[in-house]
């Protein structure tokens, strides 16, 4: 590949290499400083990863060292400064290479930049050097305090061994107190056992007294009868209570009243009696029965009698003793007689019938005694049953009267019938609880058992059955409770869950702490948070070295979003993992992430988002303008980002989640509106501090307002590009210019005030399309950037009160919109820069206007995805550059298809977009069957040989590019040999009339005058080569890669670049090109050179161009679009230019 040829003086020659010399001498300065940059780059990613790694470390040991992550957190901002600065120092480095352009035709002003550049470098390395410096100081600060925070838990470790050591202490006197207590209760039952002793002693004593008082009374015989009397079911039974019974017969004489004398015999004789009864002495009871009754009639007495009848198998003379007892007692023991008599029926197997009658003696008692009495003899016949739930209704009903009555009619009961009274409430609850637990009903066991414990806890205590009996149930319970909490937990009922974990523990289990984790979790599934960090913190004081409790603290502490708590939680739990014993609770740390990694990925989500965010946002809670930096700070103050760091610690790290809570944090909302005079700026703002600050005045409050909405909508930052851009600052200027459309692009949504649109508007009114919004220049990317819009009127009430989340998908307003712009729908919803051709992007802008003359280009960089960098100043010469960097980029030469006045930039070029409003001429098609029959005509007519080569030429010339304000167009060269004026025009321009080579004659207007008082060079080109080739021949498309300026000139194609016409004599001495032709299917290279002639025998829009002095040519600019009649057919193709022209 070689330069392309250029004739030009001599002098202007030496001067060209004088500034060439100096640019490469530039660039190569340039490129060392970018290697110490790049050095020092890598150096200080290399003290971050240090950094790192030490904050690692740190957040390992202990969770304290929570003070260790935040100062790295701070190290991360300082370094995001930093880089911030490098970034700083890269855009000068580009604003320079941006200035060189201008600089290649000033040497002095390129020596000025170049100090200027020098010395930005040379300050932007002394800045990295220092943040180098410091990152390095702080790096041995963090060492430092490591150690010191190593020392500090050696040292507590120390404490904690010493701590041991004195518990091991404790448990060995202890276990010392143990033997000795054992050793006092071996002295204890030796004395129990001496007592036992001494009191079986004396019950041998008293019964040999027994024998003796007998005697004393005359040696009474007994008769043994037993055998034959004739007893009935119901004496059987009671003569099996008999011998069940519990009370000693001998111990039964001690009953008498000590106070009773001798003489009183009766007294004797019934207790005699009542002995004679215990030892199934029937008749001998009967006697002594008799004669206590003959000595006195007393209730006892009957009493005795009527017992000692059964006995004998005399039931029928009962009733008729119990008469007799009524009539000769007194009427206060009336209540005790009929109580014994319905007593004995019960014994005697009449159950429901004594039951029934000492109901009705509870209903018709009047007495809270006698009714005392009454119930507690029918709850022991309830027991006795084995009827335990109405036993416990009978205890609600005598509850009330237990504190007050005495009961001394049953100690009467208990001695004649041997039933015990004592203990009886809780025998009775204590079967109704076994009840309720044999039922499955655990948690109403569970409340009744502790109301046993609550109400009868001295008794309890005093009975070491009942107390293991209380033990036992309490124990089957607790498991059986934690059982079915578990079962309720696993199937998601968690409030059957908690009943049943509560109910475990009200019974006080010896060991509640996995119960406690379990209901904390239950808790903690129903949202009730408070609840499950009351149990977290129980656990943790209960057993501080288990990890289960700060496992439910942290979760309890996520539910209450208190963040800083749950994440000291977490360090916490970490902490006994990493220390545990159990290597199986070691493993468990694999499933968790320090707080230092975990933000050191959220740093990097920032950094990506941040790369794509406006440099000032408006914080809408405050009003206040807020830099990256700002903004960076308040996340990580906040509660969303300390949740990302609590929720990524507690498992793997998600890099997609992190980035998408990050971005939803930093999501912006932008407004799009039309300049309407005193907008408030940056400045305005930040003298008053807020948006809500501002004086009182419509501009003021149209940015309130949107700020106002933005906030209703949920949104935290906003966007402005009145006081969002530091208009002061050119860098941040130009840096804002330039990444506007990708703002638009990234936003969450873009909010659009119409302020001339009424909220009385209606469908069919066209009123946005009629609105000054759809004129401004800058309007235009800001509609087709954005993926969300909505448009609000003058009162901000949504356009058509059209409620879609999205106008650009509502049905109206798109089609609108569609309709207004002459686009398909699709390109309004979903617009890409690529979507659209170049020529096409140029109409949509050429209806658009702007206040500063440069806005016409810049409002169009995102839109052609253009990189250059805007220079307020330049006037028309904006326009100039954004259209020269468009043909550079993409070779479309549908740019220079335009009439009317040209720029001063390039005559190539116009002086307006306007002018793209135009539809360039374009020949219909060529049928197939047309094409095909001027084929065959030409193969008859023409060599194939100068055919293909012409073809060749052509397929092989370099696409049009732009350098330096110079097109290089590629082109089909005519020319002119005669002109002449036909007819001056005035303000409608002149007519002339030219005689060009192959075409004849021909007329044209142009837009100015062109003085004929000297010799004028001129050609018509034609330059719409790529519509002459055929479309398999693989001629480079407008995204093929761009060809350097001044290269790539054909073998059969030359540069204009002499004072006269060229005659191309020697093509053969051209380089070769460099495009590659890559044909898509195989076709006769003498068919597609046919075919290509054909075409160029039809009529086209030609270029009038005049060769200036040096070579170059200028474009006489047309008032209209000069058609030129196709190349005839006859025409040799050699004979045909082919050229890429200089137009200047």
């Amino acid at each position: 590949m070689q330069s392309m040829i250029l004739v030009i003086p001599l002098q202007d020659n030496e001067e060209l290499v004088r500034t060439n010399n100096a640019f490469d001498a530039f660039k190569a300065q340039h490129t060392t400083v970018q290697r110490e940059n790049s050095t020092l780059q890598s150096a200080l990613e290399t003290e971050k990863g240090a950094a790192v790694r030490v904050n690692q470390t740190i957040s390992n040991l202990q969770s304290d060292l929570e003070t260790a992550w935040r100062n790295n957190s701070n190290l991360q901002s300082v370094l995001d400064a930093e880089r911030g600065a490098v970034g700083r120092a890269n855009q000068t480095i580009s604003d320079i290479r941006s200035d060189l352009q201008t600089a290649r035709s000033d040497k002095s002003y390129l020596q000025s930049a170049l100090d200027a550049q020098k010395e930005a470098l040379v300050k932007a390395n002394q800045n990295l050097e220092s943040a180098l410096k410091t990152t390095r100081e702080d790096a041995k600060t963090l060492e430092a305090k490591y150690d010191t925070k190593v020392t500090s838990f050696q040292r507590e470790n120390s404490n904690l061994h010493s701590a041991l050591d004195a518990e091991k202490e404790a448990v060995v006197k202890a276990n010392q107190t143990i033997s000795n207590l054992e050793s006092a209760l071996k002295i204890v039952r030796e004395e129990a056992e001496t007592l036992k002793t001494n009191y079986d002693t004396q019950v041998t004593r008293l019964q040999r007294d027994k024998s003796d008082l007998l005697s004393e009374l005359g040696s009474l015989e007994r008769k043994e009868a037993e055998d034959k009397l004739r007893l009935s079911p119901g004496i059987a039974d009671f003569k099996q209570w008999m011998r069940e019974s519990s009370v000693d017969a001998g111990i039964l004489i001690l009953v008498s009243d000590s106070s009773t004398s001798s003489s009183d015999i009766h007294h004797i004789l019934v207790h005699n009696a009542l002995v004679s009864i215990r030892s199934e002495n029937w008749c001998s009871a009967y006697e002594d029965a008799q004669k206590s009754i003959v000595a006195r009639p007393s209730a006892m007495g009957y009493i005795v009698k009527a017992l000692a009848q059964i006995g004998k198998g005399e039931p029928d003379d009962v009733m008729q003793v119990f008469d007799l007892a009524f009539g000769n007692c007194n009427p206060k023991e009336s209540n005790l007689l009929l109580l014994v008599k319905t007593i004995i029926f019960f014994v005697a197997g009449k159950c429901d019938t004594a039951i029934s009658r000492v109901n009705d003696l509870i209903a018709a008692s009047s007495d809270d005694e006698t009714m005392y009495c009454y119930i507690q003899v029918l709850r022991k016949m309830y027991l006795m049953q084995g009827d335990n739930a109405r036993a416990e209704q009978s205890l609600e009903r005598g509850q009330d009267l237990a504190s007050s009555c005495t009961g001394s009619d049953l100690e009467i009961i208990s001695l004649v019938f041997g039933w015990t009274f004592e203990g009886l409430r809780i025998t009775a609850q204590r079967y109704h609880c076994e009840d309720l637990y044999s039922s499955g009903r655990t948690v109403e066991a569970a409340e009744v058992l502790l109301k046993i414990t609550d109400t009868f806890g001295e008794d309890i205590r005093a009975s070491k059955v009942t107390e293991e009996w209380v033990m036992d149930l309490k124990r089957k319970c607790i498991d059986k409770l934690e059982v079915l909490g578990d079962m309720a937990l696993n199937s998601g009922e968690h409030d059957n869950a908690i009943a049943r974990y509560t109910a475990a523990l009200s019974l006080d289990p010896s060991n509640p702490v996995d119960i406690l984790v379990k209901r904390s979790n239950a808790r903690a599934s129903k949202k009730l948070w408070k609840d499950a960090l009351m149990d977290a913190n129980e656990v943790i004081e209960l057993d501080p070295s288990s990890h289960h409790g700060y496992e439910r603290k942290y979760a309890a502490l996520h539910g209450l979003e208190n963040y800083d708590e749950a994440i000291n939680a977490l360090l916490r739990m970490l902490f006994i993992i990493e220390n545990s014993p159990d290597e199986e609770i070691r493993r468990l740390r694999a499933n968790y992430t320090a707080p230092s990694e975990a933000i050191t990925v959220i740093d990097l989500a920032i950094h990506e988002i941040f790369g794509l965010c406006p440099l000032v946002l408006i914080d809408v809670t405050t009003g206040r303008l807020c830099n990256a930096q700002e903004r960076i700070q308040m996340f990580k103050s906040e509660t969303p980002f300390k949740k990302i760091v609590f929720e990524t610690a507690i498992s793997k790290i998600d890099r997609a989640y992190i980035r998408q809570c990050v971005a939803k944090y930093f999501k912006w909302i932008m407004f799009s509106h039309t300049w309407e005079g005193q907008e408030p700026t940056l400045k305005d703002v930040n003298i008053v501090d807020s948006v809500w600050k501002l004086e009182e005045s419509p501009l003021n409050e149209k940015l309130r307002q949107f700020c106002t909405t933005a906030r209703e909508k949920g949104y935290r930052w906003a966007w402005s590009d009145t006081c969002c851009i530091d208009k002061d600052t050119s860098a941040i200027l130009s840096q804002s210019l330039i990444a506007m459309y990708s703002w638009y692009e990234k936003a969450a949504e873009t909010l659009v005030y119409l302020a001339d649109v009424l909220s009385s508007a209606e469908f069919g009114d066209l009123a946005l399309t009629k609105s000054r919004w759809m004129t401004r220049a800058w309007t235009l990317q800001e509609l087709l950037a954005s993926k969300v819009v909505r448009f609000y009127t003058r009162d901000w009430k949504l356009y058509l009160n059209d409620t879609h989340v999205n106008h650009k998908e509502s049905p109206s307003i798109k089609h609108e919109l569609a309709k207004a712009m002459g686009v398909a729908p699709e390109t309004i919803t979903s617009f890409q820069p690529e979507d659209l051709g170049v020529r096409e992007k140029l109409r949509l802008a050429s209806s658009r206007n702007a206040t500063v003359e440069e806005d016409i280009a810049y409002s169009l960089i995102g839109i052609f995805s253009s990189n250059i960098v805007p220079r307020y100043g330049l006037g028309k010469t904006a326009l100039g550059e954004l259209l020269e960097n468009i043909v550079a980029r993409t070779g479309d030469v549908t740019v220079i298809a335009w009439t009317g006045k040209s720029l001063p930039y390039n005559s190539a070029l116009p002086a307006s977009l306007a002018v793209y409003s135009q539809v360039p001429y374009s020949p219909p098609p060529m049928e197939s069957n047309e094409l095909e029959t001027c084929v065959q005509q030409l193969r008859t007519q023409l060599a194939l040989g100068d055919a293909t080569s012409f073809y060749h030429r052509v397929i092989q010339l370099p696409r049009a590019n732009f350098s330096n304000g110079c097109l290089q167009l590629p082109c089909i060269v005519l020319y002119v040999t005669k002109i002449g004026v036909r007819e001056l025009g005035g303000s409608q321009g002149t007519n002339y009339r030219a005689t060009v080579s192959f075409l004849g004659n021909v007329e044209f207007t142009t837009a100015d005058a062109m003085p004929l008082q000297r010799p004028r060079k001129l050609v018509f080109v034609h330059p719409w080569l790529r519509d002459l080739c055929d479309p398999l021949d693989g001629f480079l498309s407008d995204d093929e890669p761009e060809v350097e300026p001044g290269v790539g000139a054909s073998d059969e194609a030359e540069v204009e670049s002499d004072a006269g016409f060229v005659d191309n004599t020697d093509d053969a001495s051209e380089p070769a090109s460099p495009l590659r032709v890559e044909p898509l299917a195989p076709v006769d290279p003498s068919t597609q050179a046919l075919r290509l002639i054909a075409r160029l025998g039809r009529q086209f829009n030609a270029l009038l161009l005049e060769q200036q002095s040096n070579g170059q040519y200028k474009r006489v600019a047309a008032k209209e679009e000069i058609i030129l009649p196709g190349v005839p057919y006859k025409t040799n193709p050699k004979d045909i230019k082919v050229k890429v022209l200089e137009i200047v």
